[in-house]
């Protein structure tokens, strides 16, 4: 019989991290918020993304992998999001590659009701126990899940601010 020795006094967090991973994995393509336009906790990921570095003007593979996802699953969400009208897809002039996505302010209307009904219902526990450790503790909670994520983690190129966005579609 193989022990499981090796993960030493971690072996309760590692046990708590599969729990967590394991029943997000059940519920990560379900549309369970918005109203009037449904979206799974997946789909909330990247429009968090997209909010949070809209002004860097990142492209879909900085964005697939900045959240460890393959491109074409990344690609699959973010039609689903131009179809229900949250995302909409620019380029650069004089270069059609790297596709530059933005929320619509629908996404954004939609993003904000969710923040309150998650900060009060899914993130409230998480957020309390938190809240009971220090700076340095917090760092270094974040430095674990930042070494469990780095497997995915690719650097990748940045549009230039200064170029004006076309909408994909659109005649440049």
């Amino acid at each position: 019989m193989m022990k499981l020795e090796w993960m030493g006094k971690y072996r309760e967090l590692i046990g708590h991290f599969y729990r967590s991973a394991n029943g997000y994995s059940q519920i990560c393509k379900t549309e369970m918020f918005g109203d009037p336009v449904p979206f799974s906790p997946y789909e909330v990921q990247i429009l968090e993304h997209i909010m949070e570095y809209a002004e860097e003007r990142k492209n879909m593979k900085w964005y697939a992998s900045r959240l460890g996802l393959s491109q074409a699953t990344f690609s699959k969400y973010i039609q689903k999001l131009v179809d229900k009208g949250l995302v909409e897809k620019y380029h650069v002039k004089g270069n059609r590659k790297d596709i530059i996505l933005m929320l619509t302010p629908m996404a954004q209307q939609e993003y904000a009701q969710y923040s309150v009904y998650a900060r009060e219902n899914l993130f409230r526990e998480f957020f309390n126990v938190l809240d009971e450790i220090t700076p340095e503790e917090l760092d270094a909670v974040n430095r674990v899940f930042a070494a469990l994520g780095q497997m995915h983690h690719e650097k990748s190129a940045t549009c230039s601010e200064e170029q004006p966005l076309i909408r994909v579609g659109e005649n440049a």
